[in-house]
């Protein structure tokens, strides 16, 4: 014997609100930021040593690119010269 299987009037109202609210909350994620500068050369520094073929520790590895890649350097704002009055 085969039993049918009998859903709710409000099983597709409900499953397509759930869609709708997945939908809507995947919408509201804000998108991935680009890496900050020091750690894009933090992963160019530790590919290129990795690609030089040298015989280094991981723990060296990490330490001369976090040595190489060093702070973020400080943007200087340009100088807007001023505007005289007459």
């Amino acid at each position: 014997m085969r039993r049918n299987k009998q859903f709710g009037k409000s099983t597709p109202v409900v499953a397509s609100a759930a869609l709708a609210l997945t939908l809507l909350g995947l919408a509201a994620i804000s998108p991935v930021r680009a890496l900050p500068i020091t750690a894009q050369r933090f992963i160019s520094y530790m590919s290129a040593i990795n690609k030089s073929g040298q015989t280094l520790s991981l723990s060296d590895k990490i330490t001369y690119s976090l040595i190489l890649s060093g702070p973020n350097p400080k943007q200087v704002r340009p100088v807007r010269p001023a505007v005289g009055r007459i």
